[in-house]
């Protein structure tokens, strides 16, 4: 082959080159364009205010896996502990749309209406943050030691207070708390019921403060504390809802057995950086949605008797309201805690 033909065959072989190159481009430049704006386009930081180990950290931590499926991106719980939420609250409240648009957090009620509390001074309010949906709704319950000789229901255990008054502790989580709105509504509304209060920052402490007699009952909901029910450590003397709640049906209601509506509950939700709308948001909300109507995972809730209680647009902002008026109604931080 003499070197004119030589080059006239080099040049053939890079112009099929270049060509099958450049359809290539044409043929995957959609789907190039696609993945480079696809949302999320990396892992999902899932936020949960408390330590590991209590209700809403098991809750999302079970979820986590279902979420990731429908956002097609890892989604990794990250717990932000302290202030009883208000370390992890006030950073989502100053989350930036732009910078922090892959992070969603985990908001509890009527837990977040502590800053009702004018002695918190906070800024933020309900104002302050981008709720996507409401996820569950963990009932409170109060529950004494299964072997307790002094009472043994909610009639006998007022009846000890109101004769003890500051004599019996109870465990309970922070000032606001859920578990703590419950007494505070008690100590406001039953005559001379009056009890001494020791703050835990999770459910495990509290439940063994209870079982090693350190307290004499404890505040807490419903999902975590089955357990050790059935395993007949602790003993449920009334559940703070406005029906019997069908994991415990043989145990009365706060109302039933005093006349007083008193409810309580750790109220979870979901929320995303403040500003954060548009596709963005709605991707994060049908992703919520899907996966919370998963049946694997609502058999999974059921197991561990957690409520998935999905509220989105007006009927959450009803709840939240409805929340707020009962918050305002105990208005804990006029009394001596």
């Amino acid at each position: 082959m003499d070197k004119k033909m030589e080059k006239k065959g080099k040049d053939r072989r890079d112009f099929l080159k270049v060509t099958a190159a450049a359809s290539a481009a044409t043929l995957f430049a959609p789907a190039i364009a696609r993945a480079q704006g696809k949302f999320p386009n990396g892992p999902v930081q899932l936020v949960v205010p408390f330590k590991t180990g209590g209700g809403s950290d098991r809750t999302f931590r079970l979820f986590a896996p279902y979420l990731q499926k429908e956002l097609g991106v890892p989604v990794n719980v990250i717990n932000i502990a302290g202030g009883g939420g208000w370390v992890a609250w006030q950073q989502m409240a100053k989350w930036d749309p732009a910078k922090d648009d892959h992070i969603l957090g985990t908001l509890n009620f009527p837990h977040m209406f502590s800053y009702l509390d004018p002695r918190m001074k906070r800024s933020e309010n309900t104002e302050s943050f981008n709720f996507i949906a409401w996820h569950s709704l963990d009932p409170c319950i109060w529950a004494i030691r299964d072997k307790e000789d002094r009472f043994d229901d909610l009639k006998s255990f007022i009846e000890y207070v109101q004769k003890n008054p500051n004599q019996v502790i109870m465990s309970t989580t922070a000032v606001g708390s859920d578990d703590h709105m419950g007494i505070a509504f008690a100590e406001k509304f039953i005559d001379n019921f009056k009890v001494r209060k020791v703050y835990a920052n999770s459910d495990k402490k509290k439940i063994n403060e209870v079982i090693n007699s350190t307290t004499d009952a404890v505040a807490g909901n419903v999902g975590f504390y089955v357990p050790f029910m059935l395993e007949r450590q602790l003993k449920p003397i009334c559940v703070l809802h406005d029906e019997r709640y069908e994991a415990l049906p043989a145990t009365r209601t706060f109302e039933e057995v005093t006349g007083q509506k008193n409810i309580s509950f750790a109220g979870r939700t979901i929320v995303c950086a403040p500003g954060l709308g548009g596709e963005k948001k709605a991707i994060f909300a049908a992703a919520i949605k899907k996966a919370m109507n998963n049946p694997e995972y609502l058999a999974k809730e059921a197991k561990n008797k957690n409520n998935i209680f999905y509220l989105e647009g007006d009927d959450l902002k009803a709840k939240i309201e409805e929340t707020r008026k009962f918050v305002e109604s105990v208005k804990f931080w006029e009394q001596k805690t």
